[in-house]
């Protein structure tokens, strides 16, 4: 009986892991880097440097946390932040000194709720405040591009990738191309980033 029962924990520690795992790996579609590193990559890259995608986080954000499990967690989404985009994580209360362009950008003095990075002084430039998640746009040389702040769904994350990556943000205001997205470019975007 004894050995019934351990073999019995044994497959539901397996089931347990294995459940685990795969919630870890679609968390994980996206292939993120660090700000560092995307900043690097776009140096490297100069003229065919992609853009830089941010998610500005805080281990206490909630919204944070459903905009992993359902935005970026989402096939469509991280297929274009893995095509488009260098897509970067950023914990806005971490220690990472991150180096742009000659300035360095220090993680905050003091520690705890409200310790932002240097970093997100610059993210925030031009807005109204801040507040978590903060999504940031910027081009291979760190210049802005946008600034969203606030949880987006997949089906209102998806638009705005595709807006600015594909250049539409040079020819007409994101309301006319939200209107035009589904019927004239999602499934020609589609075809190129799922490889369909």
């Amino acid at each position: 009986m004894k050995r019934i029962t351990l073999m019995f924990a044994l497959v539901i520690a397996i089931f347990s892991a294995t459940s685990c795992l795969s919630q870890e790996e679609k968390a994980s579609k996206v292939k993120w880097m660090s700000v560092q590193d995307a900043v690097n990559q776009g140096q490297k890259d100069g003229k065919n440097a992609k853009l830089i995608f941010i998610d500005c986080y805080t281990s206490w954000c909630g919204w944070c946390k459903v905009l992993d499990q359902k935005s970026f967690s989402n096939d469509t989404v991280a297929a274009i932040l893995n095509y488009y985009y260098y897509p970067c994580k950023f914990d806005a209360e971490g220690k990472d000194v991150i180096t742009i362009g000659g300035e360095t950008y220090n993680p905050s003095a003091k520690s705890g709720r409200g310790a932002s990075h240097e970093l997100m002084k610059v993210i925030w430039a031009g807005q109204n405040g801040g507040g978590y998640p903060t999504m940031a746009i910027r081009k291979g040389d760190f210049k802005p591009v946008d600034c969203l702040m606030g949880y987006l769904s997949p089906n209102e994350l998806e638009p705005v990738l595709i807006y600015y990556a594909e250049g539409f943000n040079k020819e007409m205001s994101f309301e006319k191309f939200s209107d035009k997205y589904a019927d004239k470019y999602r499934q020609d975007v589609l075809k190129k980033v799922l490889n369909k």
